[in-house]
């Protein structure tokens, strides 16, 4: 499934100069978010140079975790309809895949949701903005 979630730069109200708040403030802390969890998923994957293998940093994937349940209660799954309901699964889903990142597999699971993030961070930006406003309850 691919579902996206729309990004643009901070806006700022341009007769004060102060940041914009209501739809925009919104969406624009959907994108800052999920910024945050790629760039700690993206931190959590090292390299284990005495057994030439790779590794997964457990404390920076959990620190992921809350951002990403963070996303997910920004949905309004009643005004969002299937879409937000798609989105709140997915991010679910991403929490429990997360949550098995610190076994055998952890490597796995972290490029797994690393790449489920992308792909909903990057079709965000294609979303309609009333689509947006409707799912985040903007």
């Amino acid at each position: 499934m691919t579902v996206a979630v729309p990004y643009t730069a901070p806006s700022t109200n341009s007769a004060t100069g102060s940041p914009a708040h209501g739809p925009a403030a919104g969406y624009d802390l959907s994108g800052t978010l999920m910024d945050a969890a790629l760039e700690r998923l993206e931190a959590a994957r090292g390299w284990d140079d005495r057994r030439l293998t790779p590794r997964v940093d457990t404390h920076r994937v959990e620190s992921a975790v809350p951002i990403i349940v963070e996303l997910r209660a920004t949905l309004d799954l009643h005004r969002g309809g299937a879409i937000a309901a798609n989105v709140d699964d997915l991010y679910d889903y991403m929490c429990r895949r997360l949550k098995s990142a610190g076994l055998p597999n952890g490597i796995a699971a972290l490029e797994e949701v690393s790449h489920l993030l992308h792909a909903l961070r990057s079709a965000w930006a294609f979303l309609p903005a009333e689509v947006v406003r409707a799912a985040s309850g903007n």
